[in-house]
């Protein structure tokens, strides 16, 4: 006598209830054309994330101080940035000394703004110094007030003070040399927005190719103890995209470019970027918190998506300083 052999359906709902009582289910396989390292639903939501905050600060930059749209942006960066950083140290720490290192932080671009404006060349000679004296006056207010703070507040702490006056430069000073650079040129104001557009999408360029390249082919961890997803691979996709961008801006806007200053501008962003990115994910683990914010989905919060752009924007300021003509990049 042969045993009688299970429908299709009974099979499958034997298999199902099995699967329910284990409480494991099944591991999906990837399709054909879908791979294993990337997950569908994140990558679409952090493209559509990517696309309006990509859009918003391009509009921004492209006007300039026009309305305001440049300064204002930075001083939304300021706020939202200092406030995530204080709370990602301490989550109890007081709301005075938020404001005082927001308002720190927000001063710094939009003074350097309207110091610096209608100069024309801020390469030269009292340009750039207009540009920069303010930051001088708002440190040495910042620290008279934080000093204060601590002297008639018996219940302030020292150690908070300190994060939140950390927190005041390392947005504020970043900020301001992107508004520095923004308005950067002989005289001509395309140059500024060109090169601020240029860093800006390289950085851009940096991580989303980082992200593709170490999802697919990321073998060799750079730092696993700090960003385990961070691998050399996604560093060399990255360093290739920023070069791509560093070429393709100039070619574009202007019908040349020159590949060596492509090859020098790409790396200088990727492994500067790479090392503002590396300073967060250090902070974060140490708090024990994954993104510093939940305001852009898919990305985290503010810091999550300016993090290499804080170290990356005040390394080129001065690369622009000091050699940005012989690179070609200032006329």
């Amino acid at each position: 006598m042969t045993k009688a052999t299970k429908p299709a359906s009974v099979a499958m709902q034997s298999a199902n209830s099995a699967e329910e009582q284990s409480g494991k289910p099944e591991p999906i396989k990837p399709t054909k054309g879908q791979p294993a390292g990337i997950k569908k639903t994140s990558l679409i939501q952090r493209i559509i994330t990517g696309f309006v905050f990509v859009t918003v600060v391009l509009i921004c930059i492209f006007a300039g101080g026009m309305y305001g749209l440049l300064p204002m942006l930075l001083v939304i960066f300021a706020v939202l940035g200092v406030r995530e950083f204080c709370r990602i140290i301490n989550p109890d720490v007081s709301k005075s000394l938020i404001v005082i290192g927001s308002v720190l932080a927000a001063s710094m671009p939009v003074l350097t703004f309207y110091a610096s404006a209608h100069e024309g060349n801020l390469i030269l000679g009292d340009g750039i110094m207009r540009g920069v004296i303010p930051l001088f006056y708002v440190l040495i207010f910042g620290l008279v007030a934080y000093m204060v703070w601590v002297a008639l507040t018996p219940e302030s702490k020292l150690r908070d003070a300190s994060v939140s006056f950390f927190a005041a430069l390392y947005l504020g000073i970043p900020l301001s040399s992107l508004m520095l650079i923004r308005g950067m040129g002989d005289g001509v104001e395309a140059v500024g927005m060109l090169l601020t557009m240029t860093l800006v999408v390289s950085i851009w360029a940096t991580d989303s190719f980082a992200y593709l390249g170490g999802s697919l082919f990321g073998r060799n961890k750079i730092a696993p103890t700090i960003s385990p997803k961070k691998s050399w691979e996604g560093l060399t996709a990255g360093t290739l995209g920023a070069i791509l961008i560093w070429y393709l801006a100039p070619l574009i806007f202007t019908g040349s470019a020159s590949l060596f200053t492509a090859i020098i501008m790409g790396l200088v962003v990727s492994i500067v970027s790479l090392i503002g990115d590396l300073f967060q994910s250090r902070i974060k683990r140490e708090a024990g918190v994954k993104d510093s914010g939940t305001l852009l989905p898919g990305h985290g919060g503010i810091l999550d998506r300016i993090d290499s752009l804080l170290l990356t924007a005040p390394v080129v300021f001065l690369i622009l300083l000091t050699a940005g003509t012989n690179l070609g990049l200032l006329g």
